[in-house]
């Protein structure tokens, strides 16, 4: 990492900042936010965040190099935009944030979202991995609920979504609101549950749907987006051997919720 050589920042102090599953952070001189990928990780979703800007929402545009590039190799620079991670107890404004969102116009440069889920069928042929071999029963059967209720997905209204709105991925400013959503990597053009499913992961679900203004929902596209999340991000951990606890934290503790999560979810559904 060369920010003189890349971007012409001479840089007097970098401290360490909160990351992400797959980056590292880093705050220089209290101005600039600098994102590194981690071995292995490239960046991408950045050529989407003017566009996204463009629309009203609180995205910030990275710098770009010298070179007229929006990264440089595996780093990007963003202005400092000053706040503290989200909470669960900052859930009324993440899920007015999330309204925002949805209501957007698309007029950003977005694939569709892709139901294959090719990660989850990795893990699929590694049940015997150690982490997993001694509930291997549990992720077949979640893998074979997924795969029954992709065949039940019927189309439905398509919105902006982010697709991983956590705490890590929100800025909350001194007035308790939203003041930045970062981490667009994996946006899509796609149905509302994809993104809504995350208010499950916290204690108040039904409170973050009356607050998003929740109706008409799908269950079926909702069933899918819990049972995906949780063996996604379980693949995650397990293929690339990091974060064990994370394993069954974000793995099958949130697939053993998928029932009782729907149902705080059926009275927002059609």
């Amino acid at each position: 990492m060369d920010l003189e050589r890349d971007y012409g920042l001479t840089v007097s102090s970098l401290e360490p900042h909160p990351g992400g599953f797959a980056t590292d952070g880093w705050v220089a001189d209290g101005r600039w936010f600098v994102k590194v990928w981690k071995e292995g990780e490239e960046p991408s979703g950045l050529s989407q965040l003017a566009e996204l800007h463009a629309l009203g929402l609180p995205v910030v545009e990275p710098l770009r190099t010298l070179q007229g590039e929006l990264s440089a190799k595996n780093v990007a620079v963003f202005p400092y935009i000053e706040g503290r991670t989200a909470a669960w107890s900052d859930r009324r404004a993440v899920a007015r944030a999330l309204r925002q969102v949805h209501e957007a116009p698309l007029r950003v440069t977005l694939p569709p979202a892709d139901v294959s889920e090719p990660h989850i069928r990795t893990l699929g042929r590694n049940l015997q991995h150690p982490w997993i071999a001694d509930r291997a029963d549990v992720v077949a059967a979640a893998i074979a609920r997924l795969d029954d209720v992709r065949t039940r997905l019927k189309p439905v209204r398509d919105v902006l979504c982010h697709t991983d709105l956590h705490g890590l991925n929100v800025l909350i400013d001194n007035h308790g609101e939203v003041a930045a959503i970062l981490d667009w990597e994996n946006a899509v053009i796609g149905p509302r549950e994809y993104d809504v499913w995350v208010g499950a992961d916290g204690d108040r679900l039904a409170e973050f749907l009356d607050e998003y203004g929740a109706d008409d929902l799908d269950v079926d596209h909702l069933e899918f987006a819990l049972l995906a999340r949780g063996l996604r991000d379980m693949s995650a951990r397990v293929m690339f051997e990091v974060d064990r606890p994370g394993v069954d934290t974000w793995g099958f503790d949130r697939i053993a919720r998928v029932d009782s999560d729907l149902e705080v979810f059926r009275p927002y559904c059609s």
